[in-house]
């Protein structure tokens, strides 16, 4: 009598075990919902006197409201790295180098530089006007799109 209660007893905790084991299918780290983008700014001219330097993204280009992420204020200096984690995927059609004049209302800014298909020159004549299209850039989910990289003209703010 004791042989077959051990059989039983045996075969209980296997099918336990293995009733676990397939249950370990969630152990897998979920996957990144989103993305990155990151560059370089390099900057010519003369640091304004007033008002803050920014890198901001849009969506919509021409921008139709506030940026969808935007950097601190940049200190002065001769380039400035850059990064916005956490993005949707998605296009975004536009990355400009703002400044925000502190003389106009919030969100407006003068742009002194765009991520467009010239990357090592600047984007905007000397009284801001765009010379081209900014360059798209895409976000992947999980993926950092790099060398997304600006040159700005801090002459064009007053």
């Amino acid at each position: 009598m004791k042989l077959p209660f051990r059989i039983l007893a045996i075969a209980v905790v296997l099918t336990a075990t293995l009733g676990i084991l397939a249950c370990g299918d969630d152990d897998n780290p979920a996957m990144p919902t989103t993305g990155n983008i990151a560059g370089t700014v390099t900057f010519q001219g003369t640091w304004p006197t007033t008002g803050q330097v920014q890198v901001s993204l849009f969506s919509s280009w021409p921008p139709t409201g506030p940026p969808d992420a935007f950097t601190n204020p940049i200190t002065p200096g001769a380039s400035y790295d850059y990064a916005f984690n956490g993005l949707d995927p998605a296009s975004y059609p536009a990355v400009v180098v703002g400044w925000l004049d502190p003389n106009l209302p919030p969100g407006s800014e003068e742009i002194l530089g765009m991520y467009w298909q010239f990357v090592d020159s600047v984007a905007v004549d000397g009284s801001g006007t765009p010379r081209g299209l900014p360059k798209a850039v895409v976000v992947a989910a999980g993926l950092t799109k790099g060398n997304v990289d600006m040159v700005a003209d801090l002459d064009v703010a007053p």
